[in-house]
């Protein structure tokens, strides 16, 4: 055993109280008397007193004073910011009863009304694609391809569109109580407005200049279709991340691509000859024309020339026959023998004595003038 076999110590290593009543040993039953009376003291009991020699345990200040901390305490819960670019709504057993711009606010502590801080300001931004389920499986044959990025345009051809939706809370209340989870709304619904915008548009008009015409029409879209869910959401923009042929005919699609490109570069060279032929021959053929039309001209009036001189002389002629044949006879003359050398000799006497004479030098010169 722990105390000795006199039996004269406690399992404490105290010597046991005696029968006798020994005073200087310590009572434990004193003891927590005592610390019992002390800690009534303290609580306002004070001594012995009142029905069975008691008295109460908390007295009335008291409980009135833990009361007045209990309920300022909950008052000070009542209290909240609103920072900027925040707007709060307020609910009143459940139900709105107002709303709280920035600043130091105070509201009926819980459960009375309840604060509830939405950022408004606050760009949200949500991705298509890969949506919570993982992939699906029936890609068919595009292996590695993941269909929610598939679309069919309007010519029955596949496109691969990725694209990103930025907004932000319009309407606090909208927002909060209407729809229990928005974000996926605003997915779902995105994804749906750029398919029906890509339902109607043909795939080269995608792949190039209609990219800002898909962009206007799928915001319109997808605000039209939050307006009509009062979700209390605004589109701020939507970017298109990527629009490209499925992966897998990719390579060929940019073969055909670069087919087309040299295409048109052959089709432009050809006109660009074109322009600069034709106008060139047309030059040509309008310088013939009006040159022919100035010799046809020409002719013409030298025509009408001679037939009016022709004319003069054969009038002048019926009114003086000898007249005319002698001038007409002159003039022959003078443009016959305009450019011949004349040696005159006049009288019988004249041509006695002398001798024939030819002109061999003006002759050579003439003859040699004409080859």
């Amino acid at each position: 055993m722990a105390w000795n076999d006199n039996g004269d110590q406690g399992p404490w290593g105290k010597k046991k109280p005696s029968s006798s009543g020994d005073q200087n040993a310590p009572d434990l039953d004193e003891l927590l008397r005592q610390g019992q009376e002390n800690i009534r003291r303290m609580m306002g009991g004070g001594g012995s007193g009142g029905p069975g020699g008691r008295k109460p345990l908390f007295n009335k200040n008291f409980i009135g004073l833990i009361a007045a901390v209990g309920i300022g305490l909950w008052s000070l819960t009542g209290f909240y910011r609103v920072k900027e670019g925040e707007k709060a709504v307020i609910l009143q057993f459940g139900k709105i009863n107002r709303t709280a711009e920035p600043g130091l606010r105070y509201h009926i502590p819980s459960p009375i009304e309840q604060a509830l801080v939405v950022p408004v300001s606050t760009i949200n931004v949500i991705q298509s694609g890969n949506t919570p389920g993982g992939q699906d499986k029936r890609a068919f044959a595009l292996r590695g391809e993941n269909v929610q990025d598939l679309m069919i345009t309007g010519d029955e051809n596949l496109i691969k569109l990725r694209f990103t939706v930025q907004w932000f809370v319009k309407d606090i209340s909208h927002f909060l109580f209407n729809d229990p989870r928005p974000h996926e709304t605003v997915k779902f619904s995105a994804e749906s407005a750029v398919r029906e915008v890509i339902a109607q548009t043909s795939l080269n008009h995608a792949l190039t200049t209609g990219k800002a015409k898909i962009i206007q029409d799928s915001k319109v879209l997808l605000q039209k279709l939050l307006d009509e869910y009062h979700v209390g959401i605004e589109v701020a923009k939507v970017n298109l991340e990527e629009v490209n042929p499925p992966d897998t005919v990719i390579d060929s699609f940019r073969d055909v691509q670069r087919a087309r490109a040299d295409l048109e570069s052959k089709i432009n060279e050809a006109k660009a000859y074109q322009n600069s032929i034709i106008p060139v021959a047309r030059g040509q053929g309008r310088q013939l024309i009006e040159n022919a039309e100035g010799a046809k001209q020409a002719i013409i009036e030298l025509a009408k020339g001679e037939a009016g001189r022709f004319i003069s002389v054969l009038r002048a002629y019926q009114k003086a026959p000898e007249v005319t044949l002698t001038r007409l006879r002159i003039e022959n003359s003078e443009e016959v023998l305009a450019n011949v050398p004349k040696y005159i000799m006049s009288g019988d006497k004249a041509s006695q004595g002398v001798l024939p004479y030819l002109p061999l030098k003006q002759i050579a010169k003439t003859s040699g003038g004409n080859k």
